[in-house]
C-alpha cells in the first residue's frame, strides 16, 4: 500500500505542478487550476478518510465530555456563563474539538465541503458523533453564516487542503467577531512532504514570525497580506510538529 500511495503521489503530483507552472502564477490562488486539482484530488481525500472512520476510536473522537484544548481556550474572551460560538472549518467526518469549557457552554459548528460524503460513511460504521459535520466550504463561509457571528473560528490540518486558502482566511475572519480569534493548527510544508499530490496543494511555515503559504509555483505572506483586517501571530509549537496561527480580527 505504501508503494501504491508513493507512485500516485509521484506521478499526480507531477502532473499538478506542470498544470500549475503553466498557469497559477498568472492568477495567484484565485487560478482556475486550482480548483481543478481540487475536485479531482479529492477522491484521495475521501478514500483516506474511508479507512480514517472505519477505525475511528469513538471513544476519543466521539466524547462529549471532552475538554476544550488549551490553545483554543486561552484565545476565548467571553463572559463566564455565556455561550462561546466556535466555526470549526474543514472539520472532516467528526470535529477534533473538544466539546466543553467550564464556566461556560460550547456551541460548535463544524463545517466541510465533503461533508455529505462522510456522514453517509458514518452511518455506514454505526457512528454518530456528538457534532454533525455540515456541508460547506472554506472559500463561501460568508455566504452560509453571518458577519461577526462566532467567537472563534478554528482549522486544523485543513486549510492547506483548501483551493484557495487566502480567500478561506479571508471568510473565517469575516464570519469571526471583531477582536475575536481565527486560529489555524497545521503540520508544516504539507505539499512538499506529498508531492503537491491529491488536495496536498499548499504549505503552511512561518520564517522569523511571518506567516507563509506557498504553492509549487506562489508564496504570499499572510501577514502582509492581511494587515489592515487582523493582527497575525505564527509559532511552532508541539516540539517543532505543528504551526500555530492566531489572527485576531481588527
Amino acid at each position: 500500500m505504501n508503494i501504491i500511495k508513493r507512485l500516485f503521489e509521484i506521478i499526480n503530483g507531477t502532473i499538478n505542478k506542470f498544470a500549475l507552472r503553466l498557469i497559477s502564477e498568472k492568477a495567484g490562488t484565485k487560478a482556475w487550476i486550482h480548483r481543478l486539482i481540487w475536485r479531482i484530488g479529492k477522491r484521495s481525500e475521501i478514500f483516506y478518510q474511508d479507512g480514517f472512520i472505519r477505525n475511528l476510536d469513538t471513544k476519543i473522537f466521539c466524547n462529549p465530555d471532552s475538554e476544550l484544548q488549551d490553545y483554543v481556550k486561552e484565545l476565548i474572551e467571553v463572559p463566564e456563563g455565556s455561550v462561546v460560538k466556535i466555526l470549526d472549518v474543514g472539520a472532516g467526518p467528526v470535529t477534533m474539538l473538544g466539546k466543553k469549557l467550564q464556566v461556560r457552554k460550547v456551541e460548535i459548528t463544524a463545517v466541510d465541503p465533503l461533508a455529505n460524503k462522510y456522514n453517509e460513511m458514518l452511518i455506514k460504521n454505526n457512528i454518530t458523533p456528538p457534532v454533525k459535520t455540515k456541508e460547506g466550504f472554506a472559500e463561501r463561509l460568508s455566504e452560509q453564516f453571518e458577519n461577526d457571528y462566532f467567537d472563534i473560528a478554528h482549522a486544523i490540518n485543513s486549510l492547506d487542503h483548501c483551493f484557495d486558502p487566502v480567500k478561506a482566511l479571508d471568510e473565517m475572519l469575516k464570519v469571526t467577531k471583531k477582536g475575536s480569534y481565527v486560529v489555524l493548527k497545521h503540520s508544516t510544508n504539507e505539499a512538499k512532504k506529498h508531492n503537491y499530490s491529491g488536495l496536498h496543494q499548499w504549505n503552511f511555515f512561518e520564517e522569523e514570525g511571518i506567516f507563509y503559504i506557498s504553492s509549487s509555483r506562489l508564496k504570499v505572506n499572510v501577514n502582509k497580506e492581511f494587515e489592515e483586517k487582523a493582527e497575525v501571530i505564527a509559532r511552532m509549537i508541539d516540539g517543532g510538529n505543528y504551526l500555530l496561527v492566531t489572527l485576531r480580527k481588527k
